[in-house]
């Protein structure tokens, strides 16, 4: 489930690529789509599908959390 996100290069403005931002958006809906998933395994008592739904929620969530962190400034400045 976690993707690795190799790019950090930057557009001339320095502001970040559009592609982070895209993957941490799709990153973000997978975990939201996991996330209403395992309430729903919740709700009816499914044990193995609640955890399995909450697992890759988690994933997703690294994924998403990750595209962010490659969105840092290389320079160390705050952003």
């Amino acid at each position: 489930m976690t993707v690795a996100l190799t790019s950090t290069s930057r557009a001339r403005d320095g502001a970040p690529p559009a592609l982070a931002f895209e993957a941490a958006a799709e990153a973000a809906e997978i975990a939201r789509t996991y996330s209403e998933t395992a309430a729903a395994f919740a709700m009816i008592g499914d044990r193995r599908g609640l955890a399995y739904a909450l697992r890759c929620a988690s994933a997703a969530l690294l994924t998403a959390s990750q595209a962010v962190e490659a969105m840092r400034p290389s320079d160390g400045g705050a952003r």
